[in-house]
């Protein structure tokens, strides 16, 4: 088992396609993604220490693009269910920043586990765990395939809460198969089971296969339909905020009503990790200057979520977003009270509250700059 996870933990280049299948007991339903994964270790790189891309399609997808995620030096692209979102450390190193089980933006979502450094150091963290049995099935057959098969069993707090079935190539030490059955016996069930294709490891990608450059020529059309509106909404500084009509209760809430006052305007949905640290600054923020606040769901407010600035909450607002320029949430936009775009924030930075008070401040008193 030892020369099989350090073969995975030194792959240096390693191409696959798949089939990644997930099965829900409990609703009888089952969704299925073809993909394709092209890998590189890349030492020198401390944030992350690999570059991945990866090309995949679920089969009962609607959207016209195909989906892809990919990471290189710092720099991480998401585009699925036709949004398209990008973080770059150097810009705000925040979502790279593990959090418990969140390994940062750039190794977590839809198939970070089938990376092979990944692979490797789930299995040393599984041997290492005093409630994790790992069993090693050297040259053994496995659904009429001969290789070499690892089964884990995790528990926790004296019930299994999930198994996995690895099976490796003999010859190369390559994944062949791998099944996952978390809460097994549950309703809560899932069962997810990858089946590899061919996969090779001498192919040689150019060096800049795995970044922007690449994925603007091999996604052009996704990057110019999506992408722009993500960098739009910070090139809107000083346009007219574009003009709004939304349901608002049992009545309709336009942006007319704002004139006069100084807004801020934050889009938010409700599956963006820094979606609440940033409602709460504005929250307070509003009531600290005396802005109105007005909050913009994709889709619809979490339910229960308290309102203490008593900010004007409108939902199913994914088409404003879409004129505002905006394809990641948060964002936000402070307007003055001419309807005027004054600053605009995209994603979140422990530093916000100063940097939106500096932004008031110079909206309020535009002779004053700031210190250099």
């Amino acid at each position: 088992m030892d020369d099989l996870i350090a073969r995975l933990d030194t792959t240096s280049n390693y191409q696959s396609s798949f089939t990644y299948r997930v099965t829900l007991p409990i609703t009888d339903s089952e969704i299925e993604y073809r993909a394709r994964l092209d890998y590189r270790r890349e030492p020198a790189d401390t944030l992350c220490g690999y570059s991945y891309l990866i090309d995949y399609k679920a089969e009962n997808d609607t959207c016209h693009y195909r989906n892809f995620a990919a990471y290189a030096s710092g720099h991480s692209f998401r585009f699925d269910r036709n949004r398209l979102r990008e973080y770059h450390h150097d810009e705000n190193p925040e979502p790279f920043v593990p959090r418990g089980r969140n390994l940062g933006v750039h190794r977590s979502g839809l198939f970070a586990e089938l990376f092979p450094a990944e692979m490797a150091r789930q299995l040393n963290e599984f041997r290492a765990k005093p409630d994790c049995r790992v069993l090693f099935f050297p040259d053994t057959t496995v659904q009429g395939e001969r290789c070499h098969a690892i089964l884990v069993t995790d528990s926790m707090r004296g019930e299994v809460a999930c198994t996995i079935l690895y099976t490796f190539d003999p010859t190369t030490g390559l994944p062949l198969y791998r099944e996952t059955e978390n809460n097994p016996g549950h309703l809560g069930s899932q069962t997810v089971v990858v089946r590899y294709g061919p996969s090779r490891t001498d192919t040689r990608f150019s060096p800049d296969h795995f970044g922007e450059e690449h994925l603007l020529h091999a996604y052009n059309e996704v990057f110019h339909l999506f992408r722009e509106g993500s960098y739009a909404a910070s090139d809107r500084v000083g346009q007219q905020a574009p003009r709004f009509d939304l349901p608002w209760s049992e009545r309709r809430f336009t942006s007319d009503h704002l004139k006069g006052q100084e807004t801020l305007l934050l889009f938010l949905d409700t599956q963006g990790q820094f979606c609440t640290p940033v409602r709460q600054t504005v929250e307070a923020i509003s009531q600290q200057e005396n802005l109105t606040p007005v909050l913009l769901y994709a889709d619809r407010e979490p339910e229960a979520t308290p309102n203490p600035a008593g900010a004007i909450v409108l939902k199913h607002a994914a088409k404003t977003a879409t004129t505002y320029g905006v394809t990641g949430y948060p964002t936000l936009f402070l307007l003055d009270p001419d309807g005027r775009i004054r600053w605009v924030k995209v994603g979140y930075t422990p530093s916000l509250a100063e940097e939106l008070e500096l932004a008031i401040r110079q909206m309020r008193h535009p002779s004053k700059q700031p210190p250099h």
